[in-house]
């Protein structure tokens, strides 16, 4: 029965729930499969990632994680700081021009039909909402305003790792298998980017400011220019939370 379980599905519920964990402020790290957040990231943002493998130097039948060539495992204090300092300033004068909005193809979800599943995933006692209508663009579609986020029954976020918990109702198998009524209908929500892959609705950047973290550091750019559509930072963390 292993191969009718939705591990992919299970691994990002996991992964949601521990980064909610890792954004508390006594966290001191994250768990989760973190090789498959790394190749996200390296994925969509080039100026973030390490040297790429070419592909005749992969092994047939390696992962795609082996397509990155690993940073030196040698450090010290000094230079993680640097490093911290470094990827901050990185991701704050990220403009939309140095993303990879499609890395997997314009239409991935035509490859991969739960792409497009909305509602919520399960990995034992773990639920997390999932809306593809907060990364349109990854899909090859105009940026709109999403849905409201599902909302938890119960929902403890303290300061503290150890009393973080969320419960929201209950979640039936008939979700994931009934794409049809759980599902978004891309061409009934948006409309396919026609000039440039990071195209948004007119009042996006207006939502996204007011319920989003624009800037790490609040002084690394003047406030003004956040609202400009050709520089404004596309935080790693939108397109990272999906749900």
């Amino acid at each position: 029965m292993l191969g009718e379980y939705a591990w992919g599905a299970r691994a990002l519920a996991y992964l949601y729930r521990q980064l909610g964990i890792a954004s508390r402020a006594e966290s001191k790290g994250v768990a989760g499969c973190l090789t498959l957040l790394q190749c996200w990231i390296y994925d969509h943002f080039p100026t973030l990632r390490p040297r790429r493998l070419e592909p005749r130097e992969l092994e047939q039948g390696q992962a795609g994680a082996f397509r990155w060539r690993g940073i030196s495992p040698h450090s010290t204090k000094k230079r993680d700081a640097q490093m911290l300092a470094y990827y901050r300033q990185a991701i704050d004068t990220l403009t939309p021009q140095l993303v990879c909005w499609t890395p997997y193809g314009q239409s991935p979800h035509l490859t991969v039909r739960h792409t497009l599943y909305q509602g919520l995933l399960r990995f034992a006692e773990i639920v997390e909402p999932y809306d593809p209508t907060r990364c349109l663009r990854q899909l090859g579609y105009v940026q709109s305003v999403p849905y409201p986020p599902e909302r938890p029954l119960v929902v403890r976020r303290p300061a503290s790792t150890l009393g973080y918990s969320l419960s929201y109702q209950s979640v039936y198998d008939s979700w994931w298998n009934n794409l049809g009524a759980h599902s978004v209908h891309l061409d009934l929500y948006s409309t396919p980017v026609r000039r440039r892959p990071w195209e948004f609705v007119e009042d996006y950047m207006g939502w996204y400011i007011r319920h989003s973290h624009p800037q790490i550091v609040s002084d690394s750019r003047p406030r003004r220019d956040i609202a400009d559509a050709d520089t404004v930072s596309t935080i790693i963390f939108e397109i990272i939370c999906i749900k």
